[in-house]
């Protein structure tokens, strides 16, 4: 079961920055998903907005663990840093597409975004 955390703060004005977030695709096993977890939550800005387990699981070259992928917001200025968080923490991890935060929301349903 996949799940979405999206919410805006009360009291808290919308500005240009907040339309310029990118959402970067990330594929782990099912272990390594907290350890991915905890260096994004590190990372200034970034965190992990969604969480989907991969169905049609077949595994990697190196392992035929049960997977995820991790849809990743950060701003674009925040992309190296986010990078080398994920290598730290789990350098057999698979680091998939970078879009905009708009084509992020189309892409889970939501055609209205902003």
């Amino acid at each position: 079961m996949a799940y979405a955390a999206y919410r805006e703060h009360p009291g808290v004005t919308r500005t240009r920055s907040t339309m310029l977030w990118h959402v970067l695709d990330v594929i782990v096993t099912c272990a390594d998903a907290q350890r991915v977890r905890v260096a994004i939550a590190r990372c200034p800005d970034a965190g992990v907005v969604r969480c989907e387990p991969l169905l049609c699981n077949r595994g990697s070259q190196e392992s035929a663990a049960p997977r995820v992928r991790l849809m990743v917001r950060l701003p674009l200025t925040g992309y190296a840093q986010v990078l080398h968080c994920l290598v730290e923490a789990v350098p057999s991890g698979e680091v998939g597409r970078l879009v905009s935060w708009r084509d992020h929301l189309t892409r889970c349903g939501l055609r209205h975004s902003r």
